[in-house]
């Protein structure tokens, strides 16, 4: 069975390979929304406890200007493990965490109270701490870090914290994102965002102004949905209603297989907030998308002159380089099974000539 894109699907219906790309005309760009406003109304945030976070340091903060967005990714680095490898990897210069409020396991948890921790819901436990992870990405000095955010009891625990390291992060040239899903997107437009936008952009404000904010819809990955020009207006009037505040540079992250299949809304964002970034992702739970995939979204954008202001989080998959890997090592495989049946055989060959 195939998607309306021509992308083999799996029983349950989703696409899990990658799509071709959606309508697009080359060398257009679509600076304004192609219908009638259409109002989008954020949903109310679920009722929740919030722990009561630190006050604004007095000192204020400085961070490190926002780089290209053509980085090279350790993507959900959440476990000790983890960061040691993109550490130890000199290819990688910019780090994705998860943050959520959860259990701190090994010798220096407890197990039982609830911390912020870096883990990916529903995982909410991890032998890395939110303190112990800054410690060593400021000690290592070199990649830069973007937060993302699962709740808002971490992004008013956590960012105080962050704002107290500010200035050693500054120094070392190590830019930082705020990331957060602040609207529900494709796949998922009925569900609430477990970081409302307006909490998430006054918590930046109050305890790290000046931050880079990264701004992703709340969507599932491996769906059908693109995104729409609905979702996008959203967007853009979210940034309009805080944009006085937001004071560092603009990142919207996008899943790359939704956003294959439309490029359009995305197109007319970057035209509407004037120097902002597009990311676009793979997730955790999801397969890898065709490396063909990736390679149409980057021609696409530089075709319109947006090349430089669109970034790659993803995990990719090459077939036809697969298969030829497969046939070399069952080609050695058969050589081998060979080799060893000829050596069998040749005393008994030899007997009988």
């Amino acid at each position: 069975m195939e998607c309306t894109f021509g992308c083999t699907l799996n029983a349950a219906g989703l696409c899990l390979v990658g799509c071709t790309l959606g309508p697009s005309k080359a060398g257009t760009l679509p600076v304004e929304w192609r219908s009638t406003p259409v109002l989008v109304t954020e949903r109310p945030p679920p009722p929740r406890v919030v722990v009561e976070a630190k006050r604004p340091s007095k000192r204020g903060t400085r961070w490190a200007p926002m780089p290209s967005p053509q980085q090279v990714w350790a993507h959900s680095c959440v476990t000790r493990a983890k960061l040691e490898a993109a550490l130890q990897d000199p290819e990688v210069t910019a780090i994705e965490v998860d943050v959520a409020m959860g259990y701190l396991t090994g010798p220096s948890g407890s197990g039982t109270a609830l911390v912020p921790v870096m883990a990916h819901p529903p995982v909410l436990t991890s032998d890395l701490s939110f303190q112990t992870f800054l410690d060593e990405v400021i000690r290592d000095g070199r990649r830069h870090v973007k937060f993302d955010f699962k709740d808002l009891e971490a992004v008013q625990l956590c960012l105080p914290l962050l704002a107290e390291h500010s200035e050693k992060l500054a120094a070392n040239g190590q830019a930082v994102w705020l990331n957060a899903d602040v609207l529900p997107g494709p796949g998922l437009r009925s569900w609430r965002c477990a970081v409302p936008a307006d909490a998430f952009f006054d918590a930046a404000q109050r305890h790290c102004p000046g931050a880079h904010l990264s701004l992703g819809w709340k969507a599932n990955p491996v769906g059908l949905e693109s995104y729409t020009e609905a979702d996008c207006k959203a967007m853009a009037e979210l940034f309009r209603r805080h944009g006085q505040s937001a004071k560092g540079g603009i990142v919207f992250a996008v899943a790359a297989r939704a956003a294959s299949k439309n490029l359009d809304p995305l197109v007319a964002l970057l035209a509407q907030v004037p120097g902002s970034q597009l990311l676009f992702w793979t997730g955790t739970w999801e397969p890898p998308i065709l490396a063909a995939t990736k390679r149409r979204l980057r021609e696409a954008f530089a075709a319109l002159g947006l090349g430089s202001r669109c970034g790659f989080d993803v995990r990719t998959v090459d077939p036809p380089r697969l298969f030829w890997k497969w046939m070399a090592e069952m080609t050695e495989f058969v050589a081998g099974i060979s080799n060893t049946i000829a050596r069998a055989l040749a005393p008994k060959l030899a007997a009988i000539q």
